[in-house]
């Protein structure tokens, strides 16, 4: 039997699993999520008191929770209810089931808007974007983490990681990665400009030692990479 590929439903049917660093459908996550945080903090600074952050598809909260630790009003949205009431549980804040191409809040109400690990799961990254921008202020960045449309992402993200048990198998469909070019000329259609891209690769002694993906920072964009898009003062 098959396993079928972008499979959404993981975040469902493990999402008690989220909190606990053990877990093998999301200790990976708990590793790649602090390479991330760390990166957040050096673009845009440690404090973020009175920024209002809107974390799509936020699953258990594993970004917001630290961001809001930092100061920050963070609003989780999410199509998984028992990952947003894990969440919710874990970090007490606001979180909303929400389809990202139709996030039923106002224009111009964050500071951030986050879309990490969320646009290799989706058909239409234009929507995404449109709608990222949409949800900004002027002047506010989008932060992007995604994965690349190569060969080298799919032999390393799908056929690797998913065959040994580092990530669950069906979590990714190689078809919906994302080129970092592509999502650079989406991004500038709809008032977006990149400021910061970086690539990443795989810490393999601390990936094998600790069986949970570990990354370290790259010039390499070929498997994943993180961007910061700023939204124009005008459009």
């Amino acid at each position: 039997m098959s396993t079928k590929a972008n499979d959404l439903t993981i975040y469902e049917r493990r999402a008690n699993e989220w909190w606990d660093p053990r877990s093998p459908a999301f200790r990976s996550l708990h590793s790649v999520n602090r390479f991330r945080v760390e990166l957040l903090f050096d673009w845009l600074g440690r404090d973020w008191s009175g920024r209002t952050v809107i974390d799509v598809g936020c699953g258990g909260g594993l970004l917001a929770a630290p961001l809001s630790k930092a100061g920050a009003r963070v609003i989780g949205l999410d199509l998984s209810h028992a990952s947003l009431r894990a969440a919710s549980e874990r970090i007490g804040r606001t979180f909303v089931r929400a389809d990202l191409m139709r996030v039923p809040l106002a224009s111009a109400v964050a500071d951030v808007v986050l879309l990490a690990d969320v646009l290799e799961h989706v058909e239409n990254v234009e929507l995404a974007l449109r709608e990222a921008s949409r949800l900004l202020v002027a002047g506010g960045v989008v932060y992007v983490n995604t994965i690349n449309r190569t060969r080298r992402a799919k032999l390393l993200a799908v056929d690797l990681a998913e065959g040994v048990g580092l990530v669950p198998r069906g979590t990714h469909d190689a078809r919906l990665f994302v080129e970092p070019d592509a999502l650079r000329q989406a991004a500038w259609r709809h008032g977006l400009v990149l400021d910061e891209l970086q690539g990443e690769r795989v810490d393999l002694w601390k990936t094998v030692s600790r069986w949970a993906v570990a990354l370290r920072r790259s010039d390499d964009l070929s498997v994943g990479y993180s961007a910061l898009f700023r939204k124009a003062a005008t459009l």
